[in-house]
């Protein structure tokens, strides 16, 4: 049934408490979905939850141990850590380089710090397998799980999920270049967010199993993300060439990009720093 237009899906039981078994932690627990006026009062700011819920979302893994524990890890290449050390001061947290892998694992567990942590990310999360993450760790914290609320321009869950799985590349095309911004997910409700509310198109991509890809690559879509950036903190390291922007398009204007151009040497010098922010 629904209550305050959100789903409750309790069994039947006189306190409206439904009887679960959540990796392997057998107590009762709410299955109850709220509002924000139910949980406690986070304790940071609502720019950082979005973006951490964006993070999480795209790189992050939200899990009970069979013990009943729970947990949440976000992985990132090795040119990320500042990103990581960012979210380890807000959070406390452990970090640590995975065996065998050029990448390093943010992880949180103690029960205090994963209860602050679901209250600030609730009702942000949004990924199709992330949020039932979600609600089997608030069953077994015992917090109402607030759906996700509906995007808009302002939120910074875009900017978390572009540092998490989006790109901005230069690639050649007819002679000419084309400057894009992507974000890719194997499902395509995961990146249709971006579609209505920055336009551009969704595209689907057999390779590696199949994934869907979200791009704008118009002056004007690519503007108006420019614009949202200016409004939001970006994070990643790849986020950086947003800074370039104007630039490219200043260069592309005087067709500096064509070898016999007196602005030549000014591209490729554009084009060394655009790569070396990658590095």
């Amino acid at each position: 049934m629904f209550i305050s237009g959100f789903l409750v899906k309790p069994r039947s039981s006189q306190n409206g408490v439904s009887k679960t078994q959540s990796a392997g932690n057998q107590r009762h627990k709410s299955s109850l979905v709220g509002t924000s006026e139910t949980t406690c009062a986070t304790t940071y700011p609502k720019s950082f939850c979005e973006w951490l819920a964006g993070i999480i979302d795209g790189d992050g893994s939200i899990q009970v141990s069979k013990q009943g524990y729970t947990s949440i890890e976000i992985t990132m290449g090795l040119e990320d850590l500042p990103l990581l050390r960012y979210i380890q001061h807000m959070l406390g947290g452990s970090i640590k380089m995975r065996s065998g892998a050029k990448a390093y694992r943010y992880r949180l567990h103690n029960q205090l710090g994963m209860i602050k942590l679901m209250n600030c990310i609730n009702g942000h999360i949004r990924h199709s397998a992330r949020l039932l993450q979600l609600h089997r760790v608030c069953q077994v914290l015992d917090i109402p799980v607030i759906l996700p609320i509906t995007l808009d321009a302002q939120s910074n869950w875009f900017a978390g999920f572009f540092d998490a799985d989006g790109t901005i590349c230069i690639a050649m095309k007819n002679r000419l270049p084309q400057l894009s911004i992507r974000v890719t997910n194997k499902l395509l409700q995961d990146v249709e967010s971006y579609k209505v509310v920055f336009g551009g198109n969704i595209y689907f991509d057999s390779s590696q199993n199949g994934y869907y890809q979200w791009s704008v690559q118009s002056r004007k879509d690519v503007i108006m993300m420019l614009d949202y950036f200016k409004s939001s903190t970006f994070r990643s390291h790849k986020s950086r060439r947003f800074f370039l922007i104007e630039e490219y398009y200043s260069l592309y204007d005087l067709k500096a990009f064509k070898p016999d151009s007196i602005h030549h040497k000014a591209w490729l010098a554009f084009l060394d720093k655009w790569n070396k922010l990658m590095i």
